[in-house]
């Protein structure tokens, strides 16, 4: 992993498992529930989103296999996808100002470390991913894998820009 974060603009299949890509690349849900989420923190009730941050084993019960929680799960992947864009957009605006004020190659060692960090949890979400035993647990933990799996991507992308001379932001 160490050689993987020194990051150059090779192609990511280089350093990650296809299946990271593969999720990394997947598009960004379009709903009109998952853009009103993303522009603002307080635009929905999003307090129950963090019992799903940690991936399985979910303290959540395991509901019933119903077409009512079927369309509940689909939409709590969009509010919770959306919750996440709304925050890494906040910290890209950070990273932006510091950018400016000079801290590019500081940067580029946090996204290096958040790389590292974030690539370990997606390893560890994959490998628990069998004891999901309900089809909404399994979505929840696809939904952070692929989560997950984009950050490493965006960042990967991010850091190699930085580490060329250019401006990401």
């Amino acid at each position: 992993m160490k050689r993987c974060t020194q990051i150059t603009l090779d192609p990511l299949h280089h350093c990650f498992p296809p299946q990271l890509i593969t999720l990394a690349t997947i598009p960004l849900p379009t709903s009109h529930l998952f853009h009103e989420a993303s522009q603002s923190a307080d635009a929905l009730d999003e307090l129950d989103l963090h019992h799903w941050d940690a991936g399985p084993p979910f303290l959540q019960p395991e509901p019933a296999d119903t077409m009512q929680e079927a369309q509940f799960t689909k939409n709590l992947t969009h509010i919770f996808l959306s919750q996440k864009v709304h925050l890494e957009n906040q910290a890209k605006a950070c990273r932006a100002c510091k950018y400016r004020s000079g801290a590019g190659s500081e940067i580029v060692t946090e996204l290096h470390a958040i790389i590292t960090q974030v690539f370990s949890k997606w390893d560890q979400l994959k490998d628990s991913m069998a004891r999901c035993t309900t089809r909404s647990h399994k979505e929840m933990t696809e939904t952070l894998l692929q989560w997950h799996a984009r950050i490493i991507y965006l960042y990967y992308h991010e850091a190699g820009i930085l580490e060329q001379g250019g401006d990401p932001y």
